[in-house]
């Protein structure tokens, strides 16, 4: 037996009190004799004995009460052979989740955190005992058991623990709980266990998941936690946090420019080098001083070749955390872009026709060879075959369009398409906020200001988003010189707004639909629409807002996707279902893909980007396009819970969650595993003793001679 709070011990010195007490109250008393009495003597002096015999046992009993309760506050509990007397009978079934994500690439002295998390875990199973059984599951966004079932042998535990690495996946705690709780679920026992091994890095708190976990945990067996933290010590992280990609269509023989922003978590400034590569090839280079906690944004210049897929990378040099010292991206250079123009309202025309400057913004030399493929159709009557092919719709007040082409928009967009919406003609409103928009989004047209002497500023809302990137202070100043009326304000608290009015309301929103993008103005491009369609940042206005739809990586044609996430890019026009299509990983070894022609267009989908790097689908032995794959932004954050904290925000129900702390696993896990708690036991006992303590008391006193 051993006591977890010692120090309390010390209060054993208070059972002496009573014997002290007793001690002092004992009376010497002069025996004075009484012929009348000396036959009453035999009879008084056997009652003296068996008072005497309760007064001692009475004693007994008050130095136990105190002993017990000084104890119970020492919290004794059971170890080794004792413990087992106290259990729950049977073995234990217990799962060890170690964590495998890419924050345990963090280096310490002869290997990684992720090294010092497999040595804790064989720690742990060797410190189960002969009855229990044990499985050990991997976890990063997934849940990965190394093991179909329960076993018994520490030894099976080590040897599979040695055969894994550390992935490049982002951190889920819900999905490795919830993991272990159905593993759980396959033994019959009740005594059961959790170890989750981590360095508890930081994510983002979801509220509705955390609820649902703690209901389950309310439902779940009784289970404990236990919680095992592994950091390294601390250091001055290095990353390139992003990289941004232009917003406009690319084409071959420009110049493009990418920008990087990198940061530093120390506290002294820091020079650091950055260095460009594409397809390869080292092209740039600079050096960044970098203030202490900074930030800092540096812009590469970039000679476009020919049309393709151009793969390349910003990257710091190594330090203790190589994940997140190289970004990876893909610049998509091709000739021109299909788009899909709709006119919704029919019969304008001059400068009344709000296609007259859209045309023009899109095409500005009218001769077809602009960076985007132009087919004009009304929007009650187009070709819906037109929208698989279709890399961006452009709309204009749209209205009646018919059950089955507004389905097909719909689809188009669910499905990944995404589209520019002007709406500025108050004809259209009912359509549009009771049939078309409640189809994609809560975003609803507010009220329409159509008074000639109204002419509302516009201010750029988001001056980070993509289609504003590059655009200099004056060409903001400019656009924000434009005035508009004949327009209808929108809700600014839905979506993301791009453009504000200067009095209130949103005038141009970016909202999500399904899993395409939906960017709706407010206005249309007519003249009657105000100043904007004459100012010189409209051309460049429309061409961001279109060029950002069709390539800046939302939608069907993206070309960037985060570890662990399924490869999807779209298929060659000649492409069949026999075709021979493969990925080319990072490291020059290739996979088989599939092709998926159920779909139109066709799609090359490949499951198994497990580390960071730019990925190339090939076709029939032909380079087809490229995919870049980055580690998770959230696996940098470098910001650790203590374990405690962690199982404070998780704790519910019947799961009791306790953290091992100090430097000796074994020790801190026997006291927290194998010493059975056995205070209350004493805290009963000293109860009971109270309860004996005090009819013992009434007898004493009742048996107590009286005086003469």
């Amino acid at each position: 037996m051993q006591f977890l709070n010692p120090i309390y011990l010390i209060g054993l010195s208070a059972a002496a009190i009573p014997i002290v007490l007793h001690l002092l109250s004992r009376r010497n008393v002069e025996d004075i004799p009484f012929a009348p009495l000396r036959f009453l003597i035999p009879t008084q002096e056997k009652q003296n004995r068996r008072l005497n015999l309760r007064r001692l046992l009475l004693l007994l009993l008050r130095v136990a009460i105190i002993a017990f309760v000084v104890m119970a506050m020492a919290r004794p509990t059971l170890t080794g052979g004792l413990a087992s007397l106290v259990s729950a009978g049977e073995g234990v079934s217990a799962v060890i989740l170690v964590d495998a994500s890419a924050s345990m690439h963090s280096q310490v002295a002869g290997g990684t955190v992720f090294d010092l998390a497999r040595s804790e875990a064989v720690k742990i199973a060797g410190e189960l005992g002969s009855g229990d059984e044990v499985a050990v599951a991997l976890f990063t966004d997934g849940f990965q058991p190394l093991f179909e079932e329960f076993v018994r042998d520490p030894n099976l535990v080590l040897a599979e623990l040695e055969e894994t690495t550390p992935s490049y996946r982002s951190t889920d705690y819900f999905n490795a709980l919830e993991g272990a709780l159905d593993f759980l679920g396959r033994s019959s026992r009740d005594h059961r266990e959790i170890y989750l091994v981590s360095d508890f890095q930081m994510v983002e708190a979801d509220s509705l998941r955390l609820s649902r976990f703690r209901a389950r945990l309310e439902k779940s067996p009784p289970t404990n936690i236990f919680l095992r933290r592994v950091q390294s010590d601390p250091f001055v992280n290095r990353s390139v946090a992003d990289v941004e990609r232009p917003a406009t269509l690319l084409r071959s023989g420009q110049t493009a420019r990418v920008a990087a922003t990198v940061r530093q978590d120390g506290a002294d400034t820091l020079p650091l080098p950055l260095f460009l590569q594409v397809a390869g090839n080292a092209v740039g280079e600079t050096e960044l001083e970098l203030a202490g906690g900074g930030s800092r944004r540096h812009v590469f210049p970039i000679t476009l070749p020919q049309a393709g897929d151009l793969g390349g990378s910003i990257r710091l040099r190594p330090d203790r955390y190589p994940p997140d010292d190289e970004r990876f991206f893909v610049l998509s250079v091709g000739e021109q872009v299909p788009a899909l123009v709709l006119r919704g309202v029919v019969g304008t025309e001059g400068e009344r026709d709000p296609l007259l400057f859209l045309l023009a913004a899109l095409d500005p030399g009218g001769r077809g060879d602009g960076n985007f493929d132009l087919v004009v159709e009304n929007a009650s009557a187009f070709d819906v075959n037109r929208l698989p092919s279709t890399h961006v719709v452009v709309a204009v007040d749209l209205r009646n369009l018919g059950a089955a082409r507004l389905s097909s928009i719909t689809d188009f967009l669910e499905g990944g398409g995404t589209m520019l919406l002007f709406a500025g003609d108050p004809r259209v409103r009912a359509y549009l906020n009771e049939r078309l928009l409640p189809a994609w989004t809560n975003l609803r047209l507010g009220e329409f200001r159509g008074e000639a002497d109204v002419h509302e500023r516009l201010v750029v809302a988001d001056r980070d988003h993509p289609v504003f990137a590059g655009f200099e202070d004056e060409e903001i100043q400019t656009l924000e010189e434009a005035r508009l009326r004949n327009f209808f304000r929108l809700p600014d608290d839905i979506g993301r707004p791009l453009i504000r009015f200067a009095d209130r309301g949103a005038a141009v929103v970016e909202v999500e639909t399904g899993k395409g993008r939906l960017i709706l103005c407010g206005f249309h491009t007519a003249a009657a629409a105000g100043t904007l369609p004459y100012s010189p940042m409209f051309l460049p206005l429309v061409q961001r807002l279109t060029g950002y739809l069709a390539t800046a990586g939302w939608g069907r044609f993206g070309r960037h996707y985060e570890v662990g996430a399924q490869l999807v890019v779209e298929a060659p026009d000649a492409a069949s279902a026999e075709a021979q299509v493969q990925v080319r990983r990072p490291d020059g070894t290739v996979a088989v893909a599939t092709i998926d022609a159920s779909t139109t267009p066709a799609r090359l989908e490949w499951d198994g980007a497990d580390r960071p790097g730019v990925y190339s689908f090939e076709v029939d032995g032909e380079t087809w396009s490229q995919c870049a794959v980055n580690v998770s932004t959230s696996e940098s954050i470098r910001q650790f819970e203590r374990a405690e904290d962690f199982g404070d925000r998780f704790t519910s129900g019947t799961a009791r969650f306790r953290a091992l702390e100090g430097d000796s696993t074994v020790d801190s896990l026997r006291d927290a595993r194998q010493g059975k708690g056995i205070h209350q036991l004493f805290l009963m006992l000293a109860g009971i003793l109270l309860v004996v303590e005090s009819l013992v008391s009434r007898r004493v006193g009742g048996d107590s001679p009286e005086p003469a």
